[in-house]
């Protein structure tokens, strides 16, 4: 190899020990057969020993079969493993999902680098300094978070597996020279030059504009990348620590960014940047508390001085109807999604109060059957045990401080339509054990709510 493969192969071997990727490990080059890829496969060839070839042809153009070819020819001619994936209708997979052409590439290869390296490997790609500059410009053209003005990161274990990008320090005309002095080949996709591409259109049109109306503009881009890397530090860091799904606004209001900070602390439950604003009005004082905003499969709740993120319910739980009696069964249970309830029947001279939130025991003469069990509704009221006066069910669960966002799965058992148990929360007065009454049975009835 020629002087020119000196800065790559330097890059190479600085990025695998940053990364303590150890001599006899496997590293895995994504190869596409352009030359970025085929530079990072020659570059890795030189400096590790243990390196395997993967290719995804996309099946988006006519021509990617040769690609593939091609792919596969270069490994077999340096003795190195190449596996290779064709996608299956991708075009119509990531219109279902409601995705770009390109983002449903991405995420159809790195899906499979995934089935290929499994977790804890180690996969690298070519992206250069070019790229880095174009996906910088891309996140700030999209309004992205502000995170996402650093652009790509050189190692990044967020799929499940070791990311590396040794070259985002280096321009692609280098790595060009480095080819052209070993007389190399690769192959040219010439999707990359069509304009319906926004981030073709940045790479032959924007920055070409941008290089020639001000000379050394990226380095302004750099700084702000920066600053954005030391604002995610610092909310990260105020993140720390706090209960899963839990945002204290006392917290919110110490950020540097209340909206980067939203983004960071709400990006694991589905909230992208097209929720960014919703999540701002639920964070105000004049926030209603109860309100909330949705993603795919979360909702975030505004309570009085927090918010709250929890699962939406995978649906409305039907009603269930059972009849426990002594002299059917002893014991029983029925299931839901949330759940089991069991029961059990205790002698009333025996049975021992249970003071757990999750249990109740019943007088069971003072029940009709079935009973039902169902999600609490608005009308519901009961007298709770020590109380004289009817009260709501909402009210009940204001009281006991539940919550808005986990209402929704509060459930209840009733009799003739009628609460007797707030599961996890009251005893309706008149069906609560009253070992001091003789109403003529000895029989409780021990009911205990097991979440999922």
């Amino acid at each position: 190899m020629t002087r020119e493969w000196s800065p790559l192969n330097l890059a190479v071997r600085d990025s695998l020990t940053r990364a303590q990727i150890r001599p006899e490990q496997r590293v895995w080059v994504a190869v596409s057969g352009g030359a970025d890829s085929m530079a990072l496969l020659f570059a890795l060839h030189n400096v590790h020993d243990h390196v395997g070839v993967i290719h995804v042809d996309h099946g988006l153009r006519e021509g990617s079969g040769k690609d593939r070819d091609f792919v596969e020819a270069e490994a077999n001619r340096l003795g190195l493993e190449c596996r290779t994936h064709i996608a299956q209708n991708l075009a119509e997979r990531a219109a279902q999902k409601g995705q770009g052409l390109e983002a449903g590439a991405r995420s159809e290869r790195y899906r499979w680098f995934f089935d290929v390296v499994g977790r804890g490997g180690v996969v690298l790609t070519g992206h250069h300094a070019d790229d880095q500059k174009e996906t910088q410009l891309l996140h700030w053209l999209r309004g992205s978070k502000v995170e996402g003005w650093q652009g790509m990161e050189d190692w990044s274990t967020e799929r499940g597996y070791a990311l590396g990008r040794p070259f985002l320090n280096i321009p692609k005309k280098t790595l060009l020279a480095a080819l052209k002095s070993s007389n190399s080949n690769w192959r040219e996709d010439p999707s990359n030059a069509d304009p319906v591409h926004l981030r073709n259109r940045v790479r032959h049109e924007l920055l070409p504009l941008l290089n020639d109306f001000r000379p050394g503009w990226s380095e302004g881009m750099q700084r702000a990348s920066a600053m954005a890397k030391e604002w995610a530090q610092h909310t990260q860091a105020l993140l720390h620590g706090l209960p899963p799904g839990t945002l204290p606004l006392q917290a919110l209001n110490q950020a540097p960014s209340r909206r980067q900070m939203l983004a960071m602390w709400a990006k694991p439950y589905g909230f992208g940047v097209a929720q960014l604003d919703a999540l701002l009005a639920l964070s105000k004082p004049e926030a209603e508390v109860g309100t909330g905003t949705e993603s795919i499969d979360h909702a975030v709740v505004r309570e009085r001085d927090v918010l709250l993120i929890r699962p939406l319910p995978l649906a409305n739980p039907s009603p269930l109807t059972f009849s426990p009696h002594p002299e059917h069964a002893a014991t029983g249970a029925i299931k839901m999604q949330t759940g089991i309830l069991k029961w059990a029947f205790q002698s009333a001279e025996d049975a021992e109060i249970d003071t757990r939130d999750l249990s109740a025991q019943l007088t069971f003469d003072a029940l009709t059957l079935p009973l039902t069990l169902r999600p609490w509704k608005p009308g519901d009221r009961m007298v709770p045990l020590g109380m004289t006066g009817h009260q709501s069910v909402s009210d009940i669960l204001t009281q006991r401080k539940v919550p808005h966002v986990d209402r929704q799965n509060t459930l209840v058992v009733t009799s003739q339509g009628h609460p007797v148990w707030v599961v996890g929360h009251r005893i309706h007065r008149e069906n609560a054990m009253d070992k001091s009454v003789d109403i003529g049975t000895h029989w409780i009835l021990h009911l205990l709510w097991e979440p999922e």
